[in-house]
């Protein structure tokens, strides 16, 4: 009995959702949920008995719609926890830099780490295993430029994560080249955003980017803001 942790990928946005809890309680988190794949996790969730404490998200998302309001149907005494200068227009618990929660006999952690969005929030599952969401990838960093996004923010949370113990582990909210985990060490010596010291580096390299808009952008962040779609 221990440790519940799955990662579970969306291969259409690339989305990671990661359900976290205590085998012995039989309490879960879910993390950033992808409605298309909702039948997966009430799966997972019925097979397994499982009861689902919380339904967390690390930001507002653009490139997929939140399976919350779905969830809540089968779970409807879940509560839904995000960070605290989220836009949400539904009952959410929003929880501000380093507040804690129990879920079963393990702690969870809440950092503000915006950048990405304004409302991003990175999570800590039993002192060891970081949800980075959109703000640190493997080897990267989330884009800056919709959403309230600032590259100074980004600068600053990315070495705020820097500062945990270099054996923390890092699962990312979105990976393009099936990497699933990290650490901070292995970030510390590989990642190039991570590695630009200087500010002015910092925010020459992400005004290079240059991106498109996420192509769902106009249907998921106000269907997101309302909990995703019934």
């Amino acid at each position: 009995m221990g440790v519940i942790f799955r990662q579970i990928k969306d291969l259409t946005s690339s989305t990671y959702t990661y359900i976290i809890g205590d085998s012995l309680t039989k309490e879960v988190a879910i993390i950033d949920s992808v409605r298309e794949n909702v039948n997966e996790y009430k799966d997972l969730l019925f097979k397994n008995d499982w009861n689902l404490k919380y339904l967390i998200e690390t930001h507002t998302h653009a490139d997929h719609i939140t399976a919350i309001l779905q969830l809540k149907k089968h779970f409807p005494f879940s509560e839904v926890i995000v960070g605290k200068f989220s836009e949400a227009i539904y009952e959410v618990t929003k929880l501000k830099d380093k507040d804690h929660r129990k879920i079963g006999s393990y702690s969870i952690q809440f950092f503000e780490t915006p950048g990405h969005t304004k409302d991003s929030i990175s999570i800590l599952f039993d002192n060891n295993r970081l949800m980075t969401g959109d703000c640190l990838f493997i080897g990267s960093c989330g884009r800056t430029d919709f959403q309230q996004g600032s590259i100074k923010d980004m600068y600053f949370s990315l070495n705020k994560i820097m500062e945990l113990q270099e054996d923390t582990l890092i699962y990312p909210g979105h990976d393009y080249n099936n990497r699933f985990i990290s650490n901070i060490k292995e970030e510390k010596l590989l990642n190039k955003m991570v590695k630009l010291i200087n500010y002015d580096d910092f925010e020459k390299e992400l005004n290079s980017w240059n991106l498109p808009p996420p192509k769902k952008i106009s249907e998921s962040v106000p269907a997101n803001i309302l909990g995703g779609l019934e």
